[in-house]
């Protein structure tokens, strides 16, 4: 396909308008309302033989024509008013864009309407399920609700150049989500328009990744900034590719601040993606895409254990090897079916392996597991463009996933409150699953409304599940307290003793089938009532099988932008709606486990301060376990989706070159979010040591009873600010406060669980996000990453277990939920980059050569993970975890 460089289409865009203005001021006889613009691609380059149509706004087709050579177009008309030009090319998007044919009364001839200048229009790199333009134009439309400024949004060149560790687009991007908009199952993660668990190319491959691209879509499950896009690199007609190589090393580490020693490192990444024409096809391509990550890592483990004549403090700090290995490749083959069809298949397969996971902080190498995950991935995928004003796009996905945890140790596994956790992992599991997910969506275009609606399945899945966790069962030892809350014994003296506070084991049933199935459909209609102003009103209806009787998923959304300057690119934009939760397959394996007690799950609360003790080790000495009654989960009776309410204004303005400067302020309501009650705990007038019912031990009932609620206030930016400096940032003030910290959460008494008010788990004042890159075409140039937030916060327990419920999340007297804050976080990062050519050619597309260096956290600031939360443990509120030290990555790329 021809190309032309940048610069000519600014020269042949001048010459048009030249052209133009001196046909209009000579000739007599002219043709009416003339639109008129040029082509390109987002480099730049000019797109010949593009197909160009004119839809009047009752949706009638006013005039169609192909781009020229040098990629302008002209075509009359029939009238003055509102057209949509809707330019498509195979391997790119189709763009919609509005245009308004207005009366030129310089011209002697009232009759004679032109536009006042050349429109020129960019045509983006071809993406699955998406119909976004790139912006960067002086034409585009402001008001379209993807055209949100209030997004993070990385593309392939900043991936390249941006300090992205081990090329981990997924975990940088991470930073920039919001946990209030997730849901039961986390964030959202869309890959090229459809549901996805991982991204199934390898980083070179990725073309961009968005955050709040669109925040009130009633397309979209999940809230705006609770939901990253992925979009992958569509198959290209000439022969391009690129492979990376990554290495780090201990050697060049700084120390962590809680190992014995400086753990061993070293890390190994090979990368990369090439794509082109089947043979000579010009309607065939290719692209595929493979990773190689080769991990040799140490955990730090950092617990106090039972002193020994070698270990008279009983701390022990140690370096676990715990290497891993993963491995990724996919195929994909593109054809073009004529003008109107297009479509893809590919292959993807990953699999992963770990050693000694789980390790680190207060949990011991013999709690450790070695892990297995593999996942293959078929998808195909048909764009068809019916006619110039209606576009439609289907995919089905088939994957097959494989998650093995096997025991490093066989043995009990053992839980000292504030200290240990050790004996074994006790996670010995096969997991396997079968999923299907369907996604159709179409587009239509008519005069000023631009209607989308679609359906889709995100799972169609079976599951299967072989349990055999907590096999050999779990003790867990807590300190004997006084009356007054002093210790007479703690955790540690009863675990030397052999005085267990509490047991529990499963038993029974091992293999389980269940479905997990998920339908929703959506239509929204984006009405540019104005050209300064448009309102996307939408619905959104979701479906589940385990909560399918409970309530209807209804979920209205709307959003609003309004032009306040267009020279300056301020917009004010606004909307709301709401958002309903999915149950997630974790609750719903426990429910298919534990509702009938198929795998019988056995609890016993025992008291170490008895004499004789009612608990001891083993257990079966002191206790007939095969007596002791099941313990059961239910779904409450009452049950409801739980919902969340998300509504927000923003402001916008164009600062620099081409970057955009964004205030914006939201709030967030939970509704019926999930908490968990043992509606079977011993009761108050027993001093909670008889259970209501005998027969049971914990009855688990999962309940949509808890709330939250909270603020933020955002400024962000993105964009190039000036030649020199480019990239984007946010900066976020938030709060929220909840009764609930999810569906695996119980509160301290099962008899006061609205007593739990205080601090969402996810609730940090402030958060700091930025990349940037200063002279990113020079040698000299650097990039570098700053990510800071206060810490999360945290609840303050005794360790004992004085509601006799077996759950050990007891507060001291007086003290509230999430009443502590953990440590800050601060991280920069910098790196330095520079691609070669190594051929005469200089050009963009030339081979080059490139080579980098990187610094991760170069302030090697000591990021606490965890501290020790309990208050008779002797090293409360002490750090228990770290986050990495500084680390060098090195890299090498070659591209072509």
């Amino acid at each position: 396909m021809l190309r032309f460089p940048a610069f000519a289409v600014a020269l042949l865009s001048c010459a048009a308008v030249l052209s133009a203005a001196t046909t209009d001021s000579n000739s007599k006889s002219q043709p009416a309302n003339t639109v008129q613009g040029v082509v390109a691609d987002p480099t730049g380059a000019i797109v010949p033989n593009a197909q160009v149509s004119l839809v009047d706004a009752d949706g009638s087709i006013a005039g169609t024509t192909t781009s020229d050579g040098v990629g302008n177009f002209e075509m009359a008309a029939p009238h003055a008013g509102s057209f949509t030009l809707v330019i498509s090319e195979p391997g790119f998007e189709t763009v919609h864009f509005p245009v308004t044919v207005k009366p030129n009364v310089v011209l002697a001839a009232p009759a004679t309407h032109v536009l006042a200048a050349p429109l020129h229009i960019t045509l983006p790199i071809a993406a699955v399920a998406t119909n976004i333009r790139v912006n960067g134009d002086t034409n585009e439309d402001l008001t379209a609700s993807e055209e949100n400024h209030d997004s993070s949004v990385l593309t392939s060149n900043e991936l390249k150049e941006l300090p992205i560790f081990d090329n981990d687009y997924i975990g940088a991007m991470s930073a920039f989500l919001d946990d209030s908009a997730s849901g039961t199952g986390g964030s959202g993660l869309m890959v090229d328009g459809v549901e996805a668990n991982r991204s199934p190319v390898s980083p070179s491959a990725v073309q961009e990744v968005r955050i709040d691209q669109d925040p009130y879509s009633a397309r979209y499950y999940w809230p705006g900034r609770g939901q990253m896009e992925v979009i992958t690199k569509s198959a290209a007609d000439k022969y391009h590719g690129q492979f990376n190589f990554s290495f780090r090393d201990n050697s060049l580490n700084a120390q962590n601040a809680l190992a014995p020693s400086k753990p061993y490192e070293q890390r190994r990444i090979f990368e990369g993606h090439v794509t082109g024409p089947v043979l000579s096809s010009k309607r065939s391509s290719f692209l595929g895409s493979f990773s190689r990550a080769e991990e040799d890592l140490n955990s730090v483990v950092n617990a106090v254990v039972a002193p020994t004549p070698e270990n008279s403090t009983g701390l022990l700090q140690a370096n676990v090897p715990t290497p891993n290995r993963d491995t990724e490749f996919s195929a994909r083959l593109a054809h073009q079916f004529g003008d109107k069809h297009s479509a893809y298949a590919q292959y993807s397969y990953e699999e992963w392996t770990g050693k000694n996971q789980g390790v680190g902080g207060q949990t011991l190498a013999s709690a450790a597991y070695n892990g297995l995950w593999h996942e293959d991935d078929a998808v195909v995928h048909l764009d068809s463009t019916l006619s110039p004003i209606l576009l439609n796009q289907f995919s089905v996905v088939g994957e097959h996933t494989m998650n093995r945890h096997n025991n490093v140790v066989e043995a009990p596994r053992v839980y000292v409150s504030g200290d240990f956790s050790g004996g074994s992992a006790q996670s010995d599991y096969l997991s396997t699953e079968y999923n299907f997910r369907i996604n159709d969506m179409v587009t239509w275009t008519r005069g000023r409304h631009t209607l989308k609606f679609g359906a889709g399945a995100p799972h169609i899945s079976r599951r299967a599940y072989d349990d055999d966790t907590n096999s050999l069962g779990s003790y867990t030892f807590g300190p004997t307290l006084n009356a007054d809350g002093s210790v007479a014994a703690s955790a540690l003296d009863n675990y030397i003793n052999n005085r267990p506070s509490s047991f529990s084991q499963n038993t029974g049933d091992t293999h389980f089938i269940y479905h997990q199935q998920e339908m929703g459909a959506f239509i929204q209609d984006q009405w540019k009532i104005t050209d300064r102003f448009s309102i996307t009103p939408g619905i959104r209806y979701d479906w589940q099988n385990f909560l399918a009787q409970k309530r209807l998923g209804f979920a209205p959304r709307a959003s609003f932008a309004y032009v306040i300057d267009e020279d300056s690119k301020t917009v004010l934009r606004g909307g709301g709606g709401i958002y309903y939760d999915r149950f997630g397959s974790g609750p719903i394996l426990d429910l298919v486990r534990y509702e009938n007690a198929r795998r019988r799950a056995i609890h016993v609360s025992l008291d170490p301060a008895s004499e004789p003790a009612t608990g001891c080790v083993p257990v079966s000495d002191c206790t007939e376990l095969a007596l002791q009654p099941a313990n059961l989960a239910q779904l409450s009776p009452n049950s409801a989706i739980p919902y969340q309410i998300q509504y927000g204004l923003s402001i916008e303005r164009q600062i620099g070159e081409k970057a955009t400067a964004v205030i914006s302020a939201y709030s967030a309501r939970g509704i019926h979010e999930f908490r968990s009650i043992d509606i079977n705990a011993p009761t108050p007038e027993s001093g909670y040591t008889q259970r209501p019912n005998p027969n049971f031990g914990i009855i688990r009932q999962m309940q949509p009873e808890g709330f939250f609620q909270g603020s933020g206030l955002d400024v962000s930016f993105r964009g190039r600010v000036n030649k020199y400096f480019t990239g984007f940032g946010r900066y976020t003030f938030s709060h929220y406060d909840s009764n609930t910290n999810g569906i695996g959460w119980f509160p301290q008494n099962q008899y006061a669980p609205n007593d739990e008010w205080g601090r969402s788990n996810w609730d940090r004042r402030h958060r700091l996000s930025m990349y940037a890159m200063v002279n990113p075409k020079s040698i000299f140039n650097i990039a570098g990453g700053i990510f800071a937030n206060t810490g999360r916060p945290y609840t303050i327990t005794t360790g004992a277990d004085a509601y006799g419920d077996g759950l050990f999340n007891t507060r001291p007297a007086g003290v509230t939920r999430n009443s502590e804050t953990m440590p800050s976080y601060v991280d920069l990062d910098l790196r330095w980059g520079h691609d070669f050519p190594i051929t005469s050619n200089h050009n963009e597309e030339a081979p080059r050569l490139g080579f980098s260096a990187g610094a991760f956290n170069l302030l090697n600031h000591q990021n606490p993970y965890s501290v020790d939360t309990v208050e008779t443990s002797p090293t409360f509120r002490d750090v228990t975890s770290v986050g990495p030290p500084r680390r060098i990555q090195l890299g090498m790329r070659l591209e072509f």
